[in-house]
């Protein structure tokens, strides 16, 4: 049984997920993923998370990289992020886990925060999803 982590992250959070795969939606992917927090829903405490992926080479619409200021995004390198590919999810340890080597206070799957300068980059390509 999965138990819930406490207390939600904020908007702009960036998290490690387990993010389903398209052909397994409803089911935790099988590799954890940097994901982007765009939105909390207390009442049902979950997550609207964003889609996170080392593979930069090719940036779409609706896409966006962050590729500075990683320690204070908590990445370890260049993070693409899909904003066609949201999920709404439960924050709980079966789609949440504290990423590898990120030392935080609180057992809590936080990396780092969006860094503000790539506010108005990922609103620019949120007006340009599919």
């Amino acid at each position: 049984m999965a138990n819930n982590y406490n207390p939600l992250p904020a908007i702009g959070d960036i998290i490690w997920c387990k993010f389903p795969q398209h052909e397994d939606l409803g089911h935790p992917g099988p590799k954890a993923r940097p994901g982007l927090i765009l939105n909390i829903f207390p009442e049902l405490h979950a997550v609207l998370i964003v889609y996170g992926t080392s593979r930069t080479d090719h940036v779409y619409q609706g896409e966006f990289v962050i590729d500075d200021q990683l320690d204070t995004a908590g990445l370890s390198w260049p993070t693409k992020f899909d904003l066609n590919r949201l999920q709404k999810l439960p924050f709980n340890t079966e789609w949440f886990a504290v990423a590898p080597g990120v030392e935080i206070a609180t057992p809590l799957p936080k990396m780092g925060v969006i860094p503000p300068v790539f506010i108005p980059v990922m609103r620019a390509a949120w007006a340009k999803r599919r």
